[in-house]
């Protein structure tokens, strides 16, 4: 008969005890690390997915701002050239009513009274009028003078020219001779209509005017500096409230 050792039963049965907690102890470890590792990744998905939804909206924004912005780009371009069309208008209308500096080729004419004396003659008919600026204006005028002054003051629609006794008022302003004469346009043709036969230059020779054109590639004129406004006259679109 086999005799059975106590201590080795109980040991034997500790070590199976232990081997069988040992087992329990990694099966439950290895699940909780599963779900661990399982609930990790659900996590990283669920923040991927938030991530990409994040990137997209942002992305819509941007596309969204970025077509405001061709819109706004556009818009603006077409303003400047709106303005540009404006501003080029001004520009041409205030050339046209004398208000600004204005260059370009033409003649400078000069006048002075004569020197001769007053045997038999009318002295008066010895020194520069208002009518004889006056004429000379009028031909450049016709000859296709884009701006004229007389001693730096520019003749538009409103100038006047008169005598005062021995001086003349262009523009409110009193100038005396010598006259200088500005006219800008083609100088041969601003020549040719001051020196035709019997035309200004001829009426005044007789008299002994002093009278000389010299043909310029550049001369300089000022604008108008005198008032401007119209008290009574007004466009017919504005007084009929179009």
């Amino acid at each position: 008969m086999i005799k059975i050792n106590r201590n080795v039963v109980a040991a034997s049965a500790v070590c199976l005890c232990l081997g069988f907690l040992s087992c329990s102890i990694l099966v439950n470890f290895y699940k909780d690390m599963s779900m661990q590792y399982t609930n990790s990744i659900n996590e990283l998905t669920a923040l991927l997915e938030s991530v990409q939804n994040e990137n997209k909206r942002l992305n819509s924004e941007l596309n969204e701002k970025n077509s405001r912005i061709t819109e706004y780009e556009n818009a603006v371009s077409k303003d400047s050239a709106a303005i540009k069309l404006i501003s080029d208008e001004l520009d041409s209308s205030r050339i046209i009513a004398g208000l600004t500096d204005v260059s370009g080729s033409g003649i400078e004419v000069t006048l002075n009274d004569s020197d001769s004396e007053a045997t038999g003659v009318d002295s008066a008919a010895l020194v520069i009028h208002d009518e004889d600026l006056l004429n000379f204006v009028n031909e450049l005028n016709s000859a296709g003078a884009e701006a004229v002054s007389i001693n730096d003051q520019r003749i538009i629609s409103k100038s006047s020219i008169r005598c005062a006794g021995s001086i003349v008022n262009i523009n409110g302003v009193r100038v005396s001779a010598p006259f200088v004469i500005k006219a800008i346009g083609d100088p041969d043709v601003l020549e040719s209509a001051l020196n035709f036969k019997g035309g200004v230059v001829d009426s005044l020779k007789p008299w002994g005017i002093s009278v000389e054109i010299e043909k310029k590639d550049e001369v300089y004129i000022n604008g108008y500096d005198g008032d401007t406004t119209f008290y009574y006259a007004e466009s017919e679109q504005a007084s009929n409230g179009e």
